[in-house]
Order: C-alpha cells, then sequence, then structure tokens
C-alpha cells in the first residue's frame, strides 16, 4: 500500500499535468483562430475587400448587428456578417466607434424631447424637439452625433438617443424615385453582396424603384435604364437637391501619424529674439492638426504630444509599426543668416509618397499666408525609414521675423490644420479613383 506522500505526490503530478495539457488545448485552439460573436456599436461600418481603407466596399453592418470575427491583421477584424458575406472593419470602430459613412437607415427616437441640433453640438441652434418612439432616418454618424432626416428636416442627435430598426425597412411604391444615398454604390447583378458588379453610382444619382426582394435588398433602374439590386440602406426617396449642403464625409476608418519635430532636450531652431524655439511651436501646430482632422472623424496617432525627445530612428519605427495611411512630420526651417529666408517647404522621399507630398502642398500653397517654395524629394531619416507614405512640412523660417509672426500665432496653427485636412482628402480622394495598389 502506498504511503501518504506518495498518493500526494501522485495527486499533486495529476492536477499539473491536467493543467498542462488544458492549457496546451487551449493554446491551440485560440491558435486554430477561435471565432468570436461580436455585436457592432457604431451607427454604421462598411465593410472592405481587403484589411485597408482604400479598398472596395462590400456591404455595410449597423448598430446592434452580429458579425463573427475570424482574423485580426494590421489593426482590422476579418468579420462574417448575419448573410454570410466576408470582409474587413478597422477594430478600433467595431466595438465602440462614434463616426461612421453615410448611410440610409430607420431609427427610433428612445428617449424624450431630443432637441434636434443645426450641428454636431449642444451649443448648436435647435430646430425642433423629438418626441420619443418618432421614427427618423439616420444618415451618417460623426464624433458621436447621428445626422438624421425627420419631416423634412435634416439635423443632429447624439447617438445614444436613437436605437436602429433594421426589421423597419423603409418602403417603396412601383416607380417611386430613388437616389443613392451612400458616398457610392455598386449596382449587383443578383441581391447578394458575392454577385457580380454592375455600374458604379455616385452619392444622390438617380434610379427608379422595381420591387423588393429579401433581406433588405430590392431591384431598381438606372437613368440609363439599366437594371440591378441594391441594398436598402443605399438608397432614400427624398431628392438631393444639388444646392443641398452635404455634409463632409467622416474619415474614420483611416489613420493619420503627427509628428512634431524636436522635443524635450532637442529645442531645434529658434527665433531671432531666442524667446520662441522650434520644439515649442511644432507641437502647437501638431495639437491643432489632430483637433481639425479629428473633427471629420480621422483617427489620430502622435509620436509624441507633449515637449518629450523621441529619437528619429524610433519615429520611423512608430510609424511602420501603426496602422497609419499616412505620417506627416512638422518643422518649421532657419536659415544660415537671419531675414534672409521665407517661405513653406513640402519634402517626400519615397515615390510612393509623392502624391500625398503634392496634394498637401497645393493646399498648403493655397491656404497659408506665407509664400510657398514647392515640394520636393530630401532624404531626411523620419522618411526614409518610414514604411509609410510619409512626409516632412517646413512651414515657414523661424529665425525670418516676418514668417515668425504667423509661425508663433495660434490662428496660423489652425490654418495649417485646415491645409493639412484639404490636402488628406484631395489624397484619398485621387488615390481611391485609382486604387489601393498605389
Amino acid at each position: 500500500m502506498k504511503n501518504t506522500k506518495s498518493i500526494n505526490r501522485t495527486i499533486k503530478m495529476f492536477i499539473i499535468n491536467t493543467l498542462v495539457i488544458t492549457l496546451v488545448f487551449i493554446g491551440f485552439y485560440y491558435m486554430r483562430g477561435n471565432s468570436q460573436i461580436a455585436t457592432v456599436g457604431t451607427t454604421a461600418l462598411n465593410v472592405r475587400e481587403k484589411p485597408d481603407a482604400f479598398s472596395t466596399v462590400i456591404t455595410q453592418v449597423h448598430k446592434e448587428d452580429k458579425v463573427t470575427i475570424s482574423d485580426q491583421k494590421n489593426n482590422w477584424y476579418k468579420i462574417q456578417t448575419s448573410d454570410k458575406t466576408v470582409g474587413w472593419v478597422p477594430d478600433w470602430l467595431l466595438f465602440d466607434g462614434t463616426s461612421g459613412p453615410y448611410t440610409n437607415l430607420s431609427a427610433l427616437i428612445s428617449k424624450r424631447n431630443i432637441e434636434l441640433k443645426k450641428e454636431n453640438s449642444e451649443n448648436s441652434q435647435t430646430i425642433k424637439t423629438l418626441k420619443k418612439n418618432e421614427y427618423v432616418n439616420a444618415t451618417l454618424e460623426l464624433n458621436g452625433w447621428v445626422r438624421i432626416y425627420s419631416g423634412g428636416d435634416y439635423g443632429w442627435v447624439p447617438n445614444d438617443c436613437l436605437t436602429i430598426q433594421k426589421n423597419r425597412p423603409n418602403k417603396y411604391k412601383d416607380n417611386q424615385s430613388l437616389h443613392i444615398a451612400t458616398t457610392s454604390a455598386f449596382l449587383m447583378n443578383d441581391h447578394s453582396t458575392s454577385s457580380k458588379k454592375g455600374n458604379l453610382l455616385k452619392y444622390g444619382d438617380s434610379l427608379t424603384y422595381v420591387s423588393e426582394t429579401e433581406n433588405g435588398w430590392m431591384k431598381v433602374k438606372t437613368k440609363d435604364g439599366k437594371t440591378g439590386f441594391l441594398n436598402s440602406w443605399q438608397v432614400t426617396s427624398r431628392k438631393i437637391s444639388s444646392k443641398e449642403e452635404k455634409p463632409g464625409i467622416p474619415m474614420p476608418e483611416f489613420t493619420i501619424m503627427l509628428d512634431p519635430g524636436h522635443g524635450g532636450d532637442d529645442p531645434g531652431a529658434q527665433t531671432t529674439d531666442g524667446i520662441t524655439f522650434e520644439k515649442d511651436v511644432t507641437l502647437k501646430t501638431a495639437l491643432a492638426v489632430r483637433k481639425e482632422l479629428q473633427s471629420h472623424g480621422f483617427n489620430v496617432l502622435m509620436t509624441h504630444d507633449t515637449d518629450k525627445f523621441v529619437s528619429l530612428t524610433d519615429i520611423g519605427k512608430i510609424s511602420s509599426s501603426s496602422q497609419a495611411n499616412a505620417f506627416i512630420s512638422f518643422h518649421y526651417d532657419s536659415s544660415a543668416q537671419p531675414n534672409t529666408a521665407s517661405g513653406t517647404t513640402t519634402f517626400y522621399r519615397k515615390d510612393g509618397s509623392k502624391m500625398l507630398a503634392q496634394s498637401i502642398n497645393d493646399s498648403i500653397a493655397n491656404i497659408l499666408p506665407l509664400d510657398n517654395r514647392g515640394f520636393g524629394k530630401q532624404d531626411y531619416q523620419v522618411l526614409r525609414e518610414n514604411s509609410k507614405p510619409a512626409v516632412l512640412l517646413e512651414l515657414g523660417y523661424i529665425n525670418n521675423d516676418f514668417d515668425a509672426s504667423y509661425i508663433t500665432n495660434k490662428k496660423y496653427h489652425q490654418k495649417i490644420g485646415e491645409a493639412v485636412y484639404d490636402g488628406l482628402m484631395h489624397y484619398i480622394e485621387e488615390k481611391s479613383s485609382k486604387g489601393a495598389e498605389n
């Protein structure tokens, strides 16, 4: 008969072996790509063919939809929707995103006495008051506010006072006039996201309703007589006037990395009076640009957002390892002799960054008050050791008193934000039209 110590040792070894086997099994299970059921948290979210913001949109998912996550790559989730469509969505938007694309969804006001605002702000003018359980149409989301259409009025309400009604799609009559409500939409050959793509339609394009099919799909006819299929969230019955001010497209899928030049014990150049250092104004500039981009829904990252030194090598690594679609480094130039040079310049290093450099430089030339010296190639380390489309902006000569009068001004930093936003939008539009492979 075994003694007590031997029995205890056997029990202990059994427990240890069981734990090891269990952990190995769990690890193997998860490494095999264990699927996770997730609930969509944002009002609307584009599902793309590839884990890339420039990739083709194949469908949308909407708040409270259930999706299955099967993989993750470059901060994007691979998901499968309820109708078996497989595609990719940004991981920073799936659960708690607060901005999303154009759409057209039936929604219910879920709280009492909700004020419909003219802009997406509490301080904005109130258009009217909405009652609880009133039906409206949600058209897009920006920074926690949803733009809706209600009884002839467009306005904004907080996203927490709406309940999306997927089981109550909009109903249309035979031959009723419709219009594209999303930024763009492919006319499909059948009522399925996997069917062949037809014409590419744009926001506001006119259609005629033919018939309803299933799962929210409908058959429609274009102005030139071609028939095909669209989903109900892609169209609206309200005529979109050419005079109507179209709100800017929220850009939450696009990530921009901002780099304030210098910092910490590296002050950079300085003004002629020695009072202002380059590191101070590059940080203020980058923060102003971040604020501007975030107001349009961009996902913004920074190499540092305080007075901190980050090595040139680390800057390249931070950018290259991120999901950024573009990298922008902010600097202020300095000449060998004070007050001998003036103006702004944009630099890039790799051919893949040329389009970005030209787009941003064109906007800088149009918006900023200082003369523009153009754009060109330069072998800066933060550009050379960067795998992302990357530019470096010289936004004036800090040791030129005339330039410095702008450089040290808050309004100039805000203007830079406007110029960068405008340049990025032109870049994204041009790159999207040419395809993500460019």
